[in-house]
């Protein structure tokens, strides 16, 4: 990259962190660096026009890319397009070798005819902090430095090393005065940087980026979510997303986002312990999973699906774990549905075997209603593994 892109980055790096926008899907956005309620006004006008997206959900073990528009409340699917991550490009979120990740998606975009240029990166890691806390009600241009000195007092992070951005979830009326109930997100700069700079290698326009429980958030009150699952989301529900190398829990309540968390333990862990009990490689050990897998009616001389059940054992207590500490945390509130998605959400039977052992309704979920999917690869594509990327074109 030459020195002024660098510049030009950073620069713009510097400009995100002081934004005033409450959430963190328009970080990339020019027209988003703002300081008044007037600038905002305007914005959110221009964002109005109809524009075609591509956006990327680079995982470890392979690159999820969505070209689609979202335009007048209507959400529009042109293109899925799956690629394998180069080996050793990502890991937990970051981005460790942009070279081959940017030759690997050039050559995707190139051969699949995309000539979007607007671009999304939805993204997840350990490394994202969320967290809920409670402060004083205060005046707008005062809530960053009180968010900002709240997190410092249990967090040992240098603020300066992160992008700070919040929801207010609820106001809270006590004795001692009204207070504000708010999701706070801090954002990792470098990783953020990382992400604008392969946009930019790749000649796209970096338009936004998210964070996939935020892409889930806006995709599940869109609209119907699973095939003959009601309408929009309500009460306490929970999305699964089930990837290679961790498993992200993340709880909404009434349609706002309630709590999330990283599992890291994911399909990977299975290929490991197949190719422990069948001596394969690891590598091979993936597809006999995704082809032969099927956790219903196990004969006892199922070798495969037997390594299988037990090493999706140890995944689903973690998840229980999470679930209860949810509800523990919540004064028991009651998780009424889990859905789950991701490559390893593929598994035959595993919906129903998840039901069965956490005694919950769980749906995997196959089908977009209301989602204008027009791409003729779609019955060789699993949506379930697209749903980050194409949440995350739906800009509120």
């Amino acid at each position: 990259m030459s020195e002024n892109k660098k510049k030009s980055s950073f620069s713009k790096l510097k400009n995100i962190g002081s934004m005033d926008i409450k959430d963190i899907k328009s970080l990339f956005s020019k027209e988003y660096v703002v300081k008044d309620k007037t600038s905002i006004k305007k914005i959110k006008a221009k964002a109005e026009k109809s524009r075609n997206i591509i956006a990327f959900d680079i995982g470890t073990n392979s690159i999820k890319m969505v070209d689609g528009k979202f335009y007048k409340d209507k959400l529009s699917i042109n293109k899925l397009i799956e690629v394998p991550t180069p080996e050793g490009a990502i890991a937990d979120g970051q981005i460790l070798n942009a070279l081959t990740l940017k030759d690997e998606i050039a050559f995707a975009l190139k051969g699949n005819g995309i000539r979007t240029k607007d671009a999304i990166c939805t993204t997840n890691s350990s490394l994202i902090i969320n967290r809920e806390v409670i402060i004083p009600q205060v005046e707008e241009e005062e809530m960053e430095t009180v968010i900002r000195y709240e997190i410092q007092q249990y967090l040992p992070i240098n603020l300066d090393d992160y992008i700070i951005q919040y929801t207010i979830l609820d106001e809270i009326l006590s004795d001692t005065g009204a207070k504000l109930k708010l999701n706070v997100i801090s954002y990792p700069k470098k990783i953020a940087n990382n992400y604008y700079e392969l946009l930019l290698e790749l000649d796209l326009k970096p338009y936004a980026l998210d964070v996939n429980y935020n892409s889930i958030n806006k995709l599940s009150n869109y609209g119907k979510t699973a095939e003959n699952e009601g309408q929009f989301i309500g009460g306490t529900v929970a999305f699964i997303d089930m990837g290679a190398t961790s498993i992200n829990v993340t709880i909404f309540k009434n349609g706002k986002l309630d709590f999330t968390r990283i599992i890291k333990a994911g399909g990977f862990n299975i290929d490991y312990a197949l190719s422990q009990s069948l001596d394969m490689s690891v590598k091979a050990t993936e597809s006999q999973k995704i082809n032969k897998g099927n956790l219903e009616n196990i004969e006892e001389n199922d070798t495969l699906n037997l390594t299988i059940r037990d090493a999706v054992d140890e995944l689903i207590e973690e998840i229980e774990r999470l679930l209860q500490f949810y509800s523990n945390k919540s004064a028991g509130s009651i998780i009424e549905k889990v859905f789950i998605y991701g490559g390893t959400s593929n598994i035959k039977g595993l919906d129903l075997y998840m039901a069965e052992k956490l005694n919950k309704n769980v749906i995997s979920v196959s089908k977009l209603d209301n989602v204008d999917i027009s791409t003729k690869n779609t019955d060789d594509e699993p949506i379930c593994e697209y749903l980050n990327a194409i949440g995350s074109i739906i800009r509120l």
